[in-house]
Formats: structure tokens, C-alpha cells, sequence
């Protein structure tokens, strides 16, 4: 049986999270200020069951430090209940640390992490067959020949420098795709999440920001 994990999330100090990455052993409470809204992905029926394991604690009051000493009681509220829980603390805020200091010479186990690659195990690297060429930026063993050349079928480009030789661009009679001017190209916008400039079918805009579809997908996993 997997231990009980949780994670307390300041989300006025770590404004972006993505929790995907964390496995069914974890629980998490994101910790929202005052002037602070939840993501509407959460509220959305479509997607709010993604939300099966994050609870949303919003702050009822504005405060130096009020949203630090929330997390501190849901802290002791949490020891007193289930002592063998291992927590997190996720905050760039080092004020948390006398006190998970303590909480650990008292037989606890919680500390300060300011990402959550810190907590998510490292990955298991990838079974690699005899001849395949890895490729560097995906690192994925799934690179085919092509054009003199490993073309990576997971990330859509060349592991290794195609022959330019063998480019259709450099054959007899090659004529450049013409693109109709008035051909529908789709709605772009830039990414609030990702910084990534993508077609907006299947975002989601709120707050005065807009979150692509790979984002909503990732982020409410």
C-alpha cells in the first residue's frame, strides 16, 4: 500500500502548477488568496472530475502571511489526524522552514519544495534496442530512416541531419506548395500556460487568460 502523500500548493507564490505528474498516492489542497480564483477548468462539469483528488481552499481574508498560516494549520490538522503522512509544502517562501524543521524533529515527515520535479520520482529510463537511434531532443528510441537520415516519429523531427541530396526540395521539377490566401487557418492565440503560440479549439479562456487545450489537458489530469 502506497503511503499517503500531500501536497499544499501556495498558489500566491507559485502561481502555475501543473499536477499531472503525480501519481494516485497523492492528495493535494491548492491554497488560494483573497484575490484569487480557481481555475475554471475546476468549476466546468466537463472537466471538474479531473479535480477528484485537489481541493480549493480560498482565503476569506486579505493579511501578511494569511495564506501561510492556513497552510500551517491544515498542516496540524493533518499530523493530528493521519501522523504517517508524508507532506509537501510547494512555496518559493522560506518562512515555512522553521517550522517543518520542527515538525520534523518531532517525528513528522514534510518539507519545502519550490517544483514539483522535486517530489515525482525520477523517470525510468527507456528501453533502448540494439541499432535504433535515440533521439536527442525527445529522447524517445522510435527514430525511423528517412531521406538519408532518423526522422523521429514521436517528436516530428531529424535525430540526425537528413541528406540534403535526397530532399524532395532539391529534386528535378519540385514545386513549392501554393497556399490559398483565403483558406481557413484556424484562430491562434498565445498561451497564458505554456508560452506557446497554438490554434485556440479546445482552450479555455477565463480570468483574462486563455489556457490551450494541451495545457487544460495536462494540467487537469
Amino acid at each position: 500500500m502506497k503511503n499517503k502523500k500531500l501536497l499544499l500548493v501556495d498558489l500566491e507564490n507559485k502561481h502555475k502548477v501543473d499536477l499531472s505528474s503525480l501519481d494516485d498516492s497523492f492528495r493535494a489542497i491548492i491554497f488560494i488568496g483573497a484575490s484569487q480564483n480557481p481555475p475554471k477548468i475546476s468549476r466546468k462539469p466537463a472537466t471538474a472530475h479531473r479535480f477528484s483528488r485537489v481541493d480549493f481552499l480560498k482565503i476569506s481574508g486579505n493579511g501578511k502571511n494569511a495564506l501561510d498560516f492556513h497552510i500551517a494549520f491544515e498542516l496540524g490538522r493533518t499530523f493530528e489526524k493521519a501522523p504517517d503522512t508524508e507532506c509537501f509544502v510547494l512555496s518559493g517562501d522560506k518562512g515555512f522552514d522553521p517550522l517543518l524543521n520542527h515538525l520534523n524533529s518531532s517525528g513528522m515527515s514534510c518539507r519545502r519544495v519550490e517544483s514539483i520535479a522535486e517530489i515525482v520520482p525520477t523517470a525510468v529510463a527507456r528501453a533502448v534496442i540494439p541499432g535504433v537511434v535515440v533521439c536527442p531532443y525527445c529522447k524517445a528510441a522510435s527514430t525511423i530512416e528517412h531521406h538519408g537520415g532518423h526522422w523521429c516519429s514521436n517528436c516530428g523531427r531529424f535525430a540526425t541531419p537528413p541528406d540534403p541530396q535526397t530532399l524532395p526540395s532539391n529534386q528535378k521539377g519540385y514545386r513549392e506548395v501554393e497556399i490559398d490566401r483565403y483558406e481557413d487557418s484556424g484562430i491562434y492565440s498565445m498561451c497564458a500556460w505554456c508560452y506557446q503560440r497554438t490554434d485556440m479549439t479546445g482552450g479555455i479562456y477565463g480570468d483574462g487568460e486563455w489556457m490551450c487545450g494541451e495545457c487544460v489537458a495536462r494540467y487537469a489530469r
